[in-house]
Formats: C-alpha cells, structure tokens, sequence
C-alpha cells in the first residue's frame, strides 16, 4: 500500500513540473511576439526566462533551420534538375550514371557551410578539404566519359561534362556568372550534335538537351540574383575546419530540412550564463632596444634633434663645388636579377569556347583538344580562332572567311572561303584547304604549313614578318593520291637601284 501510495505522489510531482513548464513555455512565446510588434516587453522576478536557449534562438535559427539561401537555392535549382534526371533515367543507364545529382548536393553543402562558417583561405589546405566532395563527383562525370567514347551517347556524356564545371562558380570571383555562361557553350557545342542526330529519330533526346540547359541557366540566374560578386560567408561563423567531411544535402528529402551541424547544448536549469573569465594579468615586458624600421622611424621623430650628429663638411670636399672630385666618382649601377617568368601551372586559364555568335563562330582557348568541329556553317559566317594550343579545328562548308589568332601548334583544316584566311601571330600552325580560296595572308608568324588541293593552285599567298613558311602543292594535279611537294617562302630579299628606283629579289643561294 505505502508503493502505491509513494507512485500516487511521484506522478502529482511529475504534473506539477509539466505545468511549471508549459507555463514558462507560454509566457516565453507571448514575450517573443510582444517584442515583434514592436511593444517593450519585461521580465520579473515571478517569469524567469531560460537565457541559454534564448541565446541560441536569437544568435542563430540556422543551426534549427536550412538557412534561407540555401532554401532560395533549392527552390531555384532543382526543379529543372530532377527534370533532367527523370529524362536521363528514361535515355538508360550509361546517362543517368553520370553523378549530377551528388554534384549538385556537394555544391549546396557548401552554400550551406558558408552561412555558417567564416571563409576560409582559397589557398589554404581547408578550402581543398570543402572541395573535395564536389572534385570527386566532377571527376566521375568526366571519367565516365572518357571511358565510354565509342559508345554511340558519347554527345550526350561530353554535354554533361563540358557543363558540370559551372557548380564550381564559388571558386570565380568577382565574376561568378559568366563563368557558368562559359560553361553553359561548351556544353551547347555536344547539345547541338546530339539534336542534330536525333531531331528526327527520337524527340526525347532533344528534350533532355533543352532540360540540362534550363537547369545550367537556372544556376546563373540564382547565382546572378543572390551572389553577384561570389560567395559571401558568414563573418560571425565558426571556422570551416569544423565542417570539413560534413553534408547538409538530402538528409530528410530533396528539398527538406538538414540537421544543425552543431545543436546548442539542452539546458534545464534556467538562469543567466556565467560571467567571462578575468582578463589575463598584465605583463609589463622591459624595454628593448629598438631594431629595423622601428629605430629608423624612432630617429625621425626626434625633431631638431635630428641633425646633432651629422658632422661638417669641409669646402674642399663639396663635389659641386670641386668640379675634379665629380669625374674620379661615377655611380656604380647594380642591375638587379632578372625577373622570373611565372610558371605555367600558376597560369590563369580561361574556359574554352565555341559559340556562334551572330554570324561569327568564335572559338577559343581550346588546349589539346582535337575534336573541334564546326558543321552548321553558312556563306555569311566568318569563323575566328583565337587562343588555341595543341588542337585541331576542322571548319566544314564554305564561310566568308576564317581567322587564326594568336594560336600555337594548331592545325586548321576547311573546305572554302569566300575572301581571305588570315593567320597571325601563331607559332608551328599547319593549315589545309580541301576545296578553294582566293587569299592566304600570313603575318608575324613562324614555322607554318600551308597544304593546297588541286584546285586552289590559283591562290594568292601573302606574307609579311613571317619566317619557315613551306607551301605543300600536289606533284600531280590530275591524280587523287598524288604526293605533295613542298616549297618554300622566300625571307631574304635583296634591294637595288636602278635608274633611281629601288628593285627587289628574292636572294637564290647556290652551292
């Protein structure tokens, strides 16, 4: 009888405590929503208040909640990226295993980790440690394509490939956007190809192009619209080591809450926190002589003083007044050392690019690349190549004209022009014409090759500040698999006059 008497107390006690609570609860909302209108709220003595879990609420709902950039981000990008998901799980297996998904989620994780955290260094050894989530699924989009080449998808793995590096933008600033925009043409190039093939064949594949670009422009937009200048941080964050090999993504659902990384301690004891420690105690140091720049400055601020030290100079000393002392000292100039060059791996390199823009195919800053190809070409476009090292670049139908800038170990392969081909300032080129044009300009350029078919033997040639120009022609023009032979570019010339006009040749060494 006494158990159940002692149970019958224990369960009033536990009553009384629920009531006390729900109590503190209640007076606890009511102040919150006082103080939002606007109204002065006070606490007495009889409504203690829990300050801890206060404290925490004000200091940051986003350790309880996805913070809302994150939100702005989700509800901005993955509509148009479960689109695209759901058509790459109807074009098989091969497309759908390209990891967007997990790339996308390691980018949101880093939006997250930066509403919480102070921004770390790009070049610190924590910035690469937040990376590499999102280097690990880039990579397993672009391994997956490289080891499926002959596979008749391979467009539409070179699409995804050549677009997924715009989820790395935070890395671009100031100018995140049109980093992402850059992106967005190179995969245009293997989008076009792929709707070329199948426009007529299978309507899908055309659709899935157009969702991979919707979810590629709606990127820029979010990014243009919340992080023009780059990813902002949180000033008064903890530091990123602490979230290093954390995710936030797809902890409940696609777009659902992510658990805090770092919950505030429960507390249930009210009261106000404990005060901060004492401040350490002043250690008074012994004044030490100064050395360097502090001394320099220390002696400058000495006032009049300054020239008690300095001693007289003698008449007889005084260069500008003894003409002989000023030829026995000539300065000595010190030529410092040469200034390095900066390597190559420390070389900003720009995205690569083949658009049409207007009437003009620009392509640029293609680096061992020898799939570029330009088909859908007209008689009105010009095509400039600009940039482009190690590449190969072949221009099919006949366009206006075709210029070659500033490009190194290139070869240009075309069918016609209307006008002219320019190539200028370009190292070890090598360019082909399969069909005809009228022009050929070469200027300062060195070590090219130049091969011409059968019919545009009637080409104009033009050279200027040029040097190890060869001319390749066919040694029968009347056979399909004649040899070429090769001729070269005069450099030297030799100038007279005659009659008092100037005549120049080329100069003929014999011997």
């Amino acid at each position: 009888m006494s158990e159940f008497h002692s149970l019958a107390n224990l369960i009033k006690r536990l009553e009384v405590a629920t009531t006390r609570l729900e109590d503190l609860a209640m007076s606890s909302s009511s102040a919150s929503a006082v103080s939002a209108s606007g109204a002065p709220t006070t606490v007495t003595a009889s409504q203690p208040v829990n300050t801890t879990a206060a404290a925490a609420a004000a200091a940051g709902g986003a350790t309880n909640q996805v913070p809302a950039m994150v939100e702005k981000h989700d509800s901005a990008i993955y509509p148009s990226l479960e689109k695209f998901l759901s058509l790459s799980s109807e074009l098989g297996e091969l497309v759908s295993s390209q990891a967007l998904k997990q790339a996308v989620e390691a980018e949101r994780d880093i939006i997250y980790i930066s509403a919480l955290s102070q921004k770390p260094d790009m070049s610190s050894s924590t910035f690469m440690k937040l990376l590499e989530p999102i280097q690990r699924a880039l990579s397993e989009i672009v391994n997956i394509k490289d080891a499926n080449r002959p596979d008749p998808l391979f467009n539409h793995l070179s699409t995804v490939a050549e677009g997924i590096p715009s989820l790395g933008w935070f890395t671009c600033e100031p100018t995140p956007v049109p980093f992402i925009r850059d992106m967005k043409d190179s995969a245009q190039f293997y989008s076009n190809r792929v709707i070329k093939e199948f426009k007529e064949k299978d309507p899908k594949h055309v659709a899935w192009c157009r969702a991979y670009m919707d979810f590629i422009e709606s990127l820029a937009v979010f990014v243009k619209e919340n992080y023009p200048t780059g990813l902002t941080w949180n000033a008064k964050g903890e530091s990123a080591d602490s979230f290093i090999g954390k995710s936030f993504s797809n902890t409940n659902d696609t777009t659902g809450t992510a658990q805090p990384p770092n919950p505030p301690p429960s507390s249930s004891a009210g009261g106000p926190p404990p005060p901060p420690p004492p401040p350490p105690p002043m250690v008074i140091e012994e004044e030490t002589p100064q050395t360097g720049a502090a001394a320099v400055f220390a002696e400058i601020n000495q006032g009049a003083n300054i020239t008690a030290n300095l001693r007289k100079v003698d008449r007889s000393q005084m260069t500008h007044k003894n003409p002989s002392l000023r030829g026995s000292t000539s300065p000595i100039k010190k030529q410092g050392p040469p200034t390095p060059n900066k390597p190559d791996k420390y070389t900003l390199r720009k995205a690569a690019k083949t658009s049409l823009e207007a009437n003009k195919w620009v392509i640029e800053n293609h680096e061992n690349n020898h799939e570029v190809v330009i088909e859908e070409t007209a008689i009105n476009q010009a095509v400039y190549i600009f940039n482009c090292k190690n590449s190969t670049i072949r221009i099919k139908g006949k366009v206006n004209a075709v210029t070659v800038d500033s490009c190194t170990k290139c070869g240009i392969a075309l069918d016609s022009t209307v006008s002219t081909v320019d190539v200028v300032n370009s190292k070890s080129f090598a360019l082909q014409i399969f069909k005809v044009t009228p022009t050929i300009a070469v200027d300062k350029c060195d070590s090219g090759e130049i091969y011409l078919s059968k019919d545009c033997l009637g080409v104009e040639i033009l050279s200027a500040k040029s040097s190890s120009l060869n001319v390749y022609v066919p040694e029968d023009p009347e056979s399909e698999d004649s040899e070429f032979k090769e001729m070269f570019v005069a450099e030297q010339f030799k100038t007279t006059i005659v009659d008092g006009k100037l005549v120049t040749v080329t100069v003929e060494h014999t011997g």
